[in-house]
């Protein structure tokens, strides 16, 4: 119980890290703000996370996003994928769970493979995920559990600054506060 809570405890130092670089993440907002759709794919904790970025997508920058399991890949989505459109990759840890994410790894190569731009949230140190990332977010290594309490927070932030380009206030979302708070 004790590792447990040491873990729980280095978060708030980590998300502190991930804070530090959202330059990079703001300039790929500012790149990606003419998107007409944006998908996400995640495998693992990563689904969740996925399917958190493209809600926040829409939410704030009024634009088609979704999120899929990564397995469900050619169940579908793949037929979505084009030149150029971006696909926001969620990376479970190498060390953790080795065999998920060398099947997420051959998920990317496929939606390369057919020119779509991957924009992979990958932890610090995975050189596995460079040569086919065609932009990398790097979040520091923490417990595959606690994983998305690190990589939500690029995603809200690149969801945050392509809403800014478009020109909409992140602050007061349109429809959001009714339908949240009115039954």
């Amino acid at each position: 119980m004790a590792r447990e809570f040491a873990e729980l405890e280095a978060i708030p130092a980590a998300v502190a890290q991930v804070l530090s670089t959202v330059d990079q993440v703001r300039e790929l907002g500012r790149e990606l703000a003419d998107a007409k759709v944006v998908l996400f794919l995640g495998r693992h904790v990563g689904f969740p996370v996925a399917l958190e970025g493209a809600l926040k997508l829409k939410e704030l920058a009024y634009m088609h996003a979704e999120g899929f399991a990564a397995g469900e890949l050619k169940h579908g989505p793949i037929a979505l994928l084009e030149p150029g459109l971006p696909v926001v990759v969620v990376m479970p840890s190498p060390k953790g769970r080795a065999v998920l994410h060398a099947k997420l790894l051959s998920n990317i190569q496929e939606i390369r493979a057919r020119g779509a731009r991957t924009i992979v949230i990958a932890e610090e140190g995975d050189e596995t995920v460079r040569p086919y990332a065609s932009n990398l977010l790097e979040v520091p290594a923490v417990p595959t559990l606690l994983q998305p309490l690190v990589s939500t927070v690029p995603l809200q932030v690149l969801a945050a600054e392509i809403a800014r380009q478009r020109g909409y206030d992140v602050d007061r979302p349109r429809n959001l506060a009714k339908s949240v708070t009115v039954e």
